[in-house]
């Protein structure tokens, strides 16, 4: 056989070879991995959101010392603007699950009465837990009320009594999912504040 014809065969034989053989397999992964990596987004979440809040609702706030509360709710100019509570409830929200989702990840549950969890959840870290639920719910209460009153076209005792409404509603949502784990009860009042949000949001818009 010539050596060129050979060279070929080689080539064929190894090429059949490369086909055949098992893939290699790929080290594992650590299990931890994945909680430590979503333990670390997390923590940039409800930073991040925090401080989103933060900002829209100081901007809201010091244009409203600007031009008034009846020209940046009636005003067409400042349709974006009165979004912006909305959009601060939402981020204040957001912030406040996923504390929460931090801290069931982090504590294991402890065969206490509801009540009792809810108490030593509120005492934990010297009570600086519970102090910092009650900021963040004021916050989304805050940013909610507001957002209704912005939204509402007839800014009198009536706005102000829904907006006090919505606002009540919304830190009682907030500050009890700051203080419970995850439920189906938890989810449902969750998604339906959201979406409360999102309307007043649109409503707002649209006015």
């Amino acid at each position: 056989m010539e050596p060129r014809l050979i060279d070929d065969y080689r080539r064929v034989l190894n090429n059949i070879s490369a086909m055949t053989d098992p893939v290699p397999s790929f080290p594992e992964l650590d299990p931890n991995a994945r909680e430590k990596a979503l333990g670390e987004v997390a923590r940039v979440i409800a930073t991040g959101s925090l401080t989103l809040g933060s900002v829209l609702l100081t901007a809201v706030g010091l244009v409203e010392r600007v031009v008034g509360f009846d020209a940046l709710a009636n005003d067409s100019r400042f349709a974006v603007l009165s979004l912006m509570p909305g959009a601060a409830a939402l981020a204040f929200l957001a912030s406040a699950r996923t504390i929460g989702a931090l801290y069931d990840a982090s504590v294991p549950p402890r065969p206490l009465s509801f009540l009792g969890r809810l108490i030593l959840r509120f005492l934990e870290l010297e009570g600086g837990y519970g102090l910092f639920a009650l900021v963040v719910s004021g916050l989304v209460a805050v940013s909610s009320g507001l957002a209704v009153a912005l939204a509402l076209p007839f800014p009198d005792e009536r706005a102000a009594l829904a907006a006090i409404a919505t606002g009540t509603s919304a830190f009682l949502v907030a500050f009890f999912g700051m203080l419970t784990r995850i439920s189906p009860t938890r989810r449902i009042l969750d998604g339906v504040l959201a979406m409360a949000i999102g309307l007043i949001m649109v409503l707002a818009a649209a006015t």
